[in-house]
């Protein structure tokens, strides 16, 4: 009996299982379990229940990154104005916490989000500047070059957000139009074509008709300089290719 018993033992051992009786032996020291970072590689369906300080964060994450894809397709179902008035917030709230200066980057890629960059300087225009427009755009250079650069519809944005500034403070700025059109000329965030475009027809979609002919009125010496600089600009051109033709 007792030789049936050892067999039986060895049985169970190759078998993998043990004795019902019998408590199993603690594992050898190589067989002790991996640290958590090892464990963490193995999915786990019970993630809800991992109360570690990293698993929370983890969740929070996964939790975080579904809700802005959610906010992101809510969003992009809004209409336009409502799109425009969520990057409006999130420019005078920058402006209210002091960070504005250092947001420009974080507002570009906010109007990218929304679908609405080519708008953005209308919303600059409306936060950041006031009766101090002159002093205002050198310091929002930065903020505006990132949406105005190369980018003809956001430059006519910012034209059209100028006029709505010059109807707020129109005592303080209507006679300093061209001053102000230099200053964003010289900082390139317009061109030469876009300005005199603008300037041939008065539009009543954000101010007055009779203020934007005002506006336009007071922009003529501007205007008249920049088709001059321009001309002077092209016969030069002329004349150097007319000094390359061998007689």
């Amino acid at each position: 009996k007792e030789k049936e018993k050892k067999n039986r033992k060895g049985k169970d051992k190759e078998n993998g299982s043990v004795s019902s009786s019998e408590t199993p032996p603690p594992p050898p020291p190589n067989e002790i379990s991996p640290p958590p970072h090892a464990a963490e590689e193995e999915e786990d369906d019970d993630w809800g229940e991992d109360t570690t300080e990293e698993a929370q964060r983890r969740r929070m994450d996964e939790i975080s990154d579904h809700a802005k894809v959610l906010t992101l397709t809510d969003d992009l179902e809004r209409t336009v104005e409502e799109r425009v008035n969520i990057l409006f917030d999130f420019v005078k709230k920058k402006k209210e916490e002091g960070i504005i200066d250092s947001s420009d980057k974080e507002i570009v890629a906010e109007a990218e989000r929304l679908d609405v960059k080519a708008m953005g300087p209308l919303v600059l225009t409306e936060v950041l500047f006031n009766e101090k427009i002159r002093e205002q755009i050198k310091k929002y250079r930065r903020h505006f070059l990132r949406f105005c650069h190369n980018n003809k519809k956001a430059q006519r944005y910012l034209l059209h957000g100028l006029e709505c500034v010059v109807a707020m403070h129109q005592a303080q700025l209507i006679s300093k139009i061209p001053h102000i059109l230099k200053e964003m000329y010289d900082a390139d965030l317009l061109e030469e074509e876009v300005i005199i475009s603008w300037s041939e027809k008065a539009s009543k979609k954000y101010v007055s008709k009779d203020l934007a002919k005002e506006i336009r009125v007071k922009a003529e010496p501007f205007i008249k300089w920049l088709k001059e600089a321009e001309e002077e600009s092209s016969g030069g051109e002329e004349d150097d290719e007319d000094e390359n033709i061998e007689v």
